[in-house]
């Protein structure tokens, strides 16, 4: 068996053996490692797109032949790559969305949204869409007669901007081919009115059908979305991307990916519900992916949506919702299926990855697991619970029992003095860590929003519930080494060491000391990806010669 070129770097350090010397070296760093073997150095050496040494200045310059370029980090804070584990690109509206007021939260009211359709229906023109927020996706009028008495000659899409739900008119079920007997989706639902009649509503599996529908996905034009995320990440310091693959073929996105040529590391979590015909189908749509994947692409998952959210409240919890005394949101899946799916996660390679936001869904989840496998077999899979938000203290044992991994949203947590019942539950951060639960942090956002430092920001002071903060260093971990773990690629990625993937920021400032406020300013200076330079700032500074 060959020895590894990183081990024998290793050993030149000490002297005991020379060799080719590394093609790039940083020095006068504030190296943060998220290793625990090594907190902290001062350089770092790269070769082959690997650390190949990690250590003081000295000591790493000792390295450097004529070839070796040495940059000067004048002090700065150097981390590994950071990681996005949970992120939506190439999600699009048929025609340019209406101006539409107070959104994100609380949106249009139901009134203003009408008032712009019927203005946008008299104007020529064939789509009309807009995003919609809370206040029209709680409504629970008959959105299509509304909309038809608006816009009756005109196709008419209002999407929830955070996806899990959609409103439309008849014109646009006839131009998507929707028929009144339409079944629901795996995972989704068609509103109905008291007669059995489509009421205009599609949630969850259902909601992009309208979407993919108006607008067929073309990789040639969705790759310079792609191209433009990438460059926005790679100005972050981000590395690799967790793509959940909302809205699109498996297929589509992976010659997306092809064409845009990005340079981050991307895993792309497939997409299940309502996207496949049946439970099993989930798993062959992966099957069925080219052997040869684009550059620095791999394929996981699948991804399920088990629950809706409380922003049009379709999660499943224990209390009704407020003002709805009968309602309590609802699964996505019958037990039956819930119980197909994580059978056959049991069996498959890879991982399976669950939205799950209410507390009761989580309940039924958790247990539904503990019922088909012992707990040893379940942290073997290492399940991807996206959002978390229905973890209790009741069941945080459980949840760390199970072996799952959170991934949370901190841009979700609402602000300081947002209105809450008293004995509304909050979603746990710092509570997770304690009881032994891996956590990562995600945007669940477009790229455009997808600033890591924001949500260490948010994350770091949990405004709205500041006991469940982290500290900065168990933020940054959780976009780093824990972000590599919830993809079980803690063994390669997430950590500067010797022999692990050359995934590097250098920042414009030091995240772990500066005033919180400025967080959301920082920016990398150096990115690099397996070793590879993918973004510069022309203000770094070369050493001309190594001393």
């Amino acid at each position: 068996m060959p020895f590894p070129r990183h081990a024998i770097l290793a050993l030149a350090l000490s002297g005991e053996v020379a060799i080719a010397a590394p093609s790039l070296i940083i020095v006068n760093a504030n190296v943060f490692t998220a290793d625990p073997a090594q907190p902290r150095a001062e350089a770092v050496a790269v070769e082959d797109g690997l650390f190949s040494a990690v250590g003081g200045n000295a000591q790493i310059r000792a390295l450097a032949g004529p070839a070796t370029r040495v940059i000067d980090a004048g002090g700065r804070l150097a981390t590994p790559g950071l990681i996005e584990t949970h992120v939506h690109l190439g999600s699009t509206l048929p025609s340019a969305p209406l101006l539409m007021p107070g959104l994100p939260f609380p949106g249009p009211t139901p009134e203003q949204a009408l008032a712009a359709v019927a203005a946008a229906a008299r104007t020529s023109g064939d789509w009309i869409s807009a995003w919609i927020g809370p206040l029209v996706a709680r409504d629970q009028r008959n959105w299509r007669v509304a909309l038809d008495a608006v816009a009756p000659n005109r196709p008419v899409l209002l999407r929830g901007f955070w996806g899990h739900t959609a409103i439309v008119n008849s014109a646009a079920l006839l131009r998507i081919g929707i028929a009144e007997d339409v079944a629901d989706p795996i995972g989704g639902h068609w509103g109905r009115d008291a007669a059995g009649r489509l009421n205009g509503r599609a949630d969850e599996g259902a909601s992009p059908v309208p979407e993919i529908g108006a607008t067929p996905n073309d990789p040639a034009k969705l790759a310079p979305s792609f191209q433009a995320a990438a460059q926005r990440y790679a100005r972050w310091g981000v590395t690799n991307i967790h793509l959940m693959n909302s809205g699109k073929t498996l297929e589509v996105t992976l010659d997306t990916l092809a064409k845009a040529e990005t340079p981050q590391k991307w895993t792309v979590y497939s997409w299940a519900t309502g996207a496949v015909p049946s439970i099993a189908g989930a798993w062959s749509a992966m099957d069925a992916a080219p052997k040869t994947l684009p550059l620095r692409v791999r394929i996981d998952g699948p991804k399920w949506m088990l629950d809706g959210t409380p922003i049009e409240q379709n999660a499943l919890r224990r209390e009704p919702y407020a003002g709805r005394p009968d309602w309590r949101g609802r699964s996505n899946h019958s037990d039956a299926q819930l119980r197909e799916i994580l059978q056959t996660a049991l069996r498959r390679p890879g991982q399976v990855s669950l939205h799950v936001v209410g507390d009761a869904e989580t309940d039924r989840v958790f247990a539904m697991m503990e019922s088909l496998a012992s707990a040893d077999a379940w942290r073997e899979k290492r399940v991807r619970i996206e959002h978390g938000d229905g973890i209790r203290d009741d069941t945080l044992a459980q949840a760390a029992r199970l072996g799952v991994v959170v991934i949370q949203n901190p841009t979700h947590f609402p602000p300081a003095g947002a209105p809450r019942r008293p004995a509304e539950p909050h979603s746990m951060l710092k509570s997770l860590l304690a009881a032994g639960v891996p956590i990562a942090l995600g945007s669940d956002a477009g790229a455009e929003e997808a600033n890591p430092f924001l949500n260490i920001m948010l994350a770091t002071t949990y405004a709205a519930f500041p006991p469940e903060a982290l500290s900065r260093e168990q933020a940054l971990l959780a976009y780093t080494a824990g972000a590599a773990y919830a993809e079980k690629q803690e063994r390669s990625k997430g950590r500067i060491g010797v022999g692990m993937a050359a995934d590097l920021a250098l920042l414009s400032q030091d995240i772990l000391s500066v005033p919180l406020a400025a967080l959301p300013a920082t920016r990398s200076l150096l990115t690099l990806v397996d070793g590879d330079i993918v973004f510069e700032d022309p203000t770094l500074t070369d050493t001309s010669s190594p001393k």
